[in-house]
């Protein structure tokens, strides 16, 4: 094996000799392969090596891009090992990159322009709502931090690009009624529980909606609770403690991990009308996981939140169990609670993110507009 600076003679994975030109200098990366059975020699081979590295080496040294470049395909792929996402997120993932950037995935990333990735934004956002349009264009970002990260020296093309007008986002329903939510606890009940398998699922929902009523937690924090972490007492001055949320991982495995941010981690003070709910979930329940499945797994959250979609069109109502802090948010906003207790009974960073949790009724709208005073 002979080698002299930025050149190496080798033999491939095939057996045959090549002269690999390998040049990492002045913030940029060139390779070039030369096989030596297009030569008379290896001699002329490697003066030709020469050659192109002299010449790369000066274009290099006077500001000009020749590094060579992976396709647009070949770093989304690598997105995968660099930047891992949990599967669901992964499908998410490609079902953008197909529709908006599959185009260009022959391209090298160097001949990616900003105008192109902005006309891959405009096309889908004829159709499609901003947030989806925003996850497009998150991907389109995480192939340039890849390529950044497989030290590809490269400016970030999306830095330039704007998401335009788009379809208008269909308004989400945030609230839910007593009366719609009561009908949602007794269809869920009664849903699929012909089988001692089908009814504790049911009964497993039923006390994670109660819990997420009286104390606004999010559904991952939600099914990840312990026994241990359910604190009651004769004086009232119960608790639940938050310090874990369930996930799935890279490998679609379920796992109990940690919460969503740092904040997260909380006690949530538990009402009197909670406490009795919770004291008969304690003598229900099966397992050390408060509300694991009829085996004592970790619940999937998106399979749960599949579930209660099928239940609630069953009852005929709009749920979601997201929509219970959303609820509790605007119910104690409504009820002028402190914007920062609000913050750490939800876990939020900062109280913009309370606030955006809540809704304003109607009647709250009317009201202020009747009762403003004019200085």
């Amino acid at each position: 094996m002979k080698k002299e600076k930025y050149i190496l003679v080798q033999k491939n994975a095939a057996g045959n000799i090549v002269i690999r030109i390998q040049i990492q200098a002045y913030g940029q990366t060139y390779r070039q392969t030369l096989n030596l059975k297009k030569f008379e020699s290896e001699k002329e081979a490697l003066t030709v090596a020469r050659s192109i590295r002299d010449k790369k080496l000066v274009e290099m040294a006077s500001g000009y891009t020749v590094s060579n470049f992976k396709t647009v395909k070949e770093i989304y792929d690598k997105t995968f090992e660099l930047l891992p996402v949990r599967q669901k997120t992964r499908e998410r993932h490609k079902h953008f990159y197909n529709v908006g950037i599959s185009k260009y995935g022959s391209m090298t990333i160097d001949k990616i322009t900003s105008a192109d990735i902005q006309t891959s934004i405009n096309k889908y956002a004829e159709t499609h709502t901003r947030e989806q349009t925003g996850h497009l264009l998150a991907v389109w970002r995480r192939i340039y931090k890849t390529a950044v990260m497989m030290n590809i020296s490269i400016p970030d093309r999306t830095q330039a690009v704007i998401i335009p007008e788009c379809r208008e986002d269909r308004p989400r329903k945030k609230e839910i009624s007593s009366k719609d939510l009561e009908a949602f606890l007794e269809e869920v009940l009664e849903y699929n529980n012909a089988d001692i398998k089908g009814s504790y699922q049911g009964k497993a929902i039923y006390y994670a909606v109660q819990i997420m009523r009286y104390t606004g937690i999010r559904p991952a924090e939600c099914f990840a609770l312990m026994k241990d972490d359910i604190y009651l007492n004769g004086s009232g001055n119960g608790f639940i403690s938050i310090n874990k949320a369930a996930h799935s991982t890279i490998d679609n495995h379920l796992e109990l991990g940690k919460t969503k941010t740092i904040k997260s981690v909380r006690t949530v003070p538990v009402s009197p009308v909670l406490s009795e709910i919770l004291k008969e979930c304690l003598a229900w329940s099966k397992h050390d996981l408060l509300l694991a499945d009829y085996y004592g797994n970790i619940q999937d959250i998106d399979i749960v939140s599949d579930y209660v979609r099928r239940v609630s069109k069953k009852a005929g109502v709009q749920f979601n169990l997201y929509m219970l802090r959303h609820q509790f948010s605007t119910d104690l906003v409504a009820g002028g609670v402190n914007l920062a207790v609000i913050r750490d009974l939800l876990g939020h960073e900062n109280v913009d993110m309370s606030l955006y949790y809540a809704v304003s009724r109607e009647e709250d709208r009317r009201e202020a507009i009747e009762k403003r005073t004019f200085n």
